[in-house]
């Protein structure tokens, strides 16, 4: 009876041994899988970071003010960028920075990507709180669909700034620019259901 004791105590030691060797393998799978994952994160952001700071110090001068800043940074984006459907949907988590390495990567995008492409380089050249909105607009053809523009806070206002509609709607040059969001509402649908990404970098 001892000696069948004995060997059960060695069977259930044995398995306890080869399932605690299971469970850390298993744990340091994990652990290597996240450390690839956050170091490609990190390496994309820096990445990233490289690419706006090379815009935002060739297309805008050191005097200039932060509305000329924006100004300038505006029109390059309208000017140098051309329209491209989206291969992917926006809105998941880290989305906007996907969005805006692809637009100045390959220099065409859809309006997600002329809002992420924008965003980055206003709160570069100013330091404002800016976010990316995701919503419906009427502003193209009088009928909603799916859209997506630029906030920026300047003082205790929000402010617009729409490239995308800007460059494509009719007659429309010039009017999405830095226009308060207020007056906007009925543009964009009174900013119903609206989803926002706070751009930081």
């Amino acid at each position: 009876m001892k000696l069948m004791n004995v060997e059960n105590g060695k069977t259930i030691a044995k398995k306890s041994c080869t399932l605690l060797v299971a469970v850390c393998l298993m744990l340091c799978t994990i652990l290597q899988v996240g450390t690839v994952t956050a170091s490609a994160a990190s390496s994309s952001d820096k990445a990233l970071k490289k690419k706006v700071t090379q815009i935002v110090n060739k297309k805008v001068n050191k005097k200039d003010t932060k509305e000329e800043k924006l100004e300038k940074l505006f029109t390059y984006v309208e000017k140098n960028y051309k329209y491209g459907r989206p291969t992917k949907a926006a809105g998941s988590k880290g989305w906007e920075k996907t969005f805006a390495m692809e637009m100045y990567k390959k220099k065409k995008g859809s309006c997600y990507h002329f809002a992420a492409a924008y965003a980055f380089l206003a709160q570069k050249a100013t330091g404002y709180k800016v976010r990316v909105a995701i919503g419906k607009t009427n502003g193209f053809s009088g009928k909603l669909q799916d859209h997506s523009w630029v906030e920026l806070k300047i003082g205790k206002k929000w402010f617009i700034c729409d490239p995308n509609m800007d460059k494509f709607a009719e007659d429309s040059s010039g009017k999405y620019f830095l226009k308060e969001r207020s007056k906007l509402k009925k543009t964009y649908n009174k900013f119903k259901k609206v989803k926002y990404t706070t751009i930081k970098l």
